[in-house]
């Protein structure tokens, strides 16, 4: 206890406060904190806000209660209690870092959290004379970092990046000229350092792509149009003259040809045009030439839609017959050079429409995802036809372009998540529109509601010998 009333009077210049209650306070505080200099505040510190002043000319602290001895012992009180709190020292971080900085402004040694407090005296005022040093450097430039706790930190480095020291000193008056020029000066060097870098230009690009999500003009139109635009064409309602067209033409005679393809022959009688009224079975014919406009539809715009290759009806029965099984060769003429212009491994997707009995289903040799796959309207599985497309598929490659493909590892998916038809009748129209779908990059965003209406659509474009 000697001890430490002695050590406090050898420090008692440090403590400008002569309270006791003060005194008893900086006993218990550890010994090591006093070996830091002595900083005092610049100006003093205003604890509390400014009182209203009253009518009489004095404010609330100086009020006292008209005859109430306890009223003015607590006010003298109160005054004492700021006056002392306003000279209380600033304390020192203990937290900061100060980095070697090289022989111009001296040798200073890492100082962290785990530093022993026996020696903080001699480092902080080794630290005081760096950041002397640092403010006396020629070209020293201030830079802000931080608004931490209400205080504006200036970090201060030199210039030419000749010293790596860094001192954090808060800025006390934040109005002065002095910190308004170290703001703005620090702007402009982090403006002029990110045009440098190409931030501009990186800054420019986005806000172009940004206007272009935004807006749809034309001289900003993508390659590829829009998922949307391209699901609303697969929906597109027919005009009244085009309804009027359908239903004379489901009217015509039997015998009547209504429309002739001349590269496929196929020709469309009233009696062959009938079967895509409501109630009706779809016939190979109409199959056969929907398959062949959609082709058309993707020679004629090559980038709205999948590279893909249409089997008509009878490839399959050619392919694998119940009776003799296998059998490439009675299809291996089907695909070649010069009848197609392309070779089948490089499609996306191939369609073989698959007839059996009185259901139509359908089987697609997805190449872009390397996969097989069954759909079935009333969800069948028929192992034994992909199966013998991956057979097929393998037979086609080492035909045509001499290379042993290895499909082993491709999957066999029969597709769960597709239209299911509710009726004995409209399973060809589901096929087609899988087909329709698929080609066009799209889900199978339909239902049993809207058969009615790819009826007609089918019917208008084979009469005007185009699918859109």
């Amino acid at each position: 206890m000697d001890g430490m009333s002695s050590y406090h009077k050898r420090n008692s210049g440090l403590n400008p406060c002569k309270n006791s209650s003060f005194s008893h306070s900086s006993r218990a505080m550890a010994p090591g904190i006093y070996r830091y200099p002595e900083v005092k505040s610049p100006l003093r510190r205003q604890v509390h806000a400014p009182s209203r002043i009253l009518k009489s000319g004095r404010d609330r602290s100086t009020r006292q209660g008209s005859g109430n001895v306890l009223g003015t012992f607590l006010t003298r009180n109160d005054d004492m209690l700021k006056r002392n709190a306003l000279d209380l020292p600033l304390r020192y971080r203990t937290d900061r870092e100060v980095v070697d900085v090289g022989d111009e402004l001296g040798d200073v040694e890492m100082i962290s959290d785990d530093t022993s407090r026996e020696g903080l005296g001699n480092v902080a005022m080794e630290v005081d004379e760096v950041e002397e040093k640092a403010e006396m450097g020629n070209g020293l430039f201030s830079e802000v970092v931080s608004m931490k706790n209400g205080s504006l930190r200036v970090d201060e480095c030199s210039q030419d990046n000749s010293s790596s020291l860094v001192v954090n000193r808060p800025v006390t008056d934040v109005t002065s000229f002095e910190a308004y020029r170290k703001v703005l000066q620090s702007a402009e060097n982090r403006t002029s350092k990110l045009k440098d870098r190409g931030f501009g230009d990186i800054l420019k690009e986005r806000g172009c792509a940004l206007l272009r999500s935004l807006f749809s003009f034309s001289f900003w139109k993508q390659d590829k149009e829009p998922v949307e635009d391209v699901q609303r064409e697969a929906f597109l309602t027919l005009s009244r003259e085009e309804e009027t067209a359908v239903n004379r033409a489901f009217s015509a005679n039997d015998s009547n040809i209504l429309v002739a393809h001349e590269n496929s022959n196929i020709e469309i009688t009233g009696k062959i045009l009938r079967c895509l009224k409501p109630g009706e079975w779809l016939n190979d014919e109409v199959i056969n030439l929907y398959l062949v406009l959609l082709k058309e539809r993707e020679a004629r715009e090559p980038k709205k839609f999948l590279k893909c290759h249409f089997f008509n009806t009878f490839f399959f029965t050619k392919l694998f017959n119940s009776g003799t099984g296998y059998n490439y060769s009675a299809v291996r003429r089907w695909t070649s050079m010069k009848r197609l212009g392309y070779h089948l491994k490089d499609c996306d997707k191939i369609f073989i429409p698959i007839h059996m009995n009185i259901h139509w289903t359908l089987a697609v040799i997805n190449i872009k995802d390397r996969k097989f796959q069954y759909l079935d309207s009333f969800k069948g599985r028929e192992p034994k036809i992909l199966d013998a497309l991956a057979r097929y598929f393998v037979d086609e490659v080492r035909d045509k372009s001499e290379v042993d493909l290895d499909v082993s590892r491709w999957g066999q998916e029969f597709v769960q998540d597709l239209p299911m038809q509710r009726n004995g009748f409209d399973c060809g129209m589901f096929m087609v529109k899988y087909i329709d779908f698929y080609s066009r990059g799209l889900d199978l965003c339909f239902t049993q509601e809207q058969m009615p209406y790819f009826r007609d659509r089918t019917a208008k474009e084979i009469l005007q010998l185009k699918a859109e």
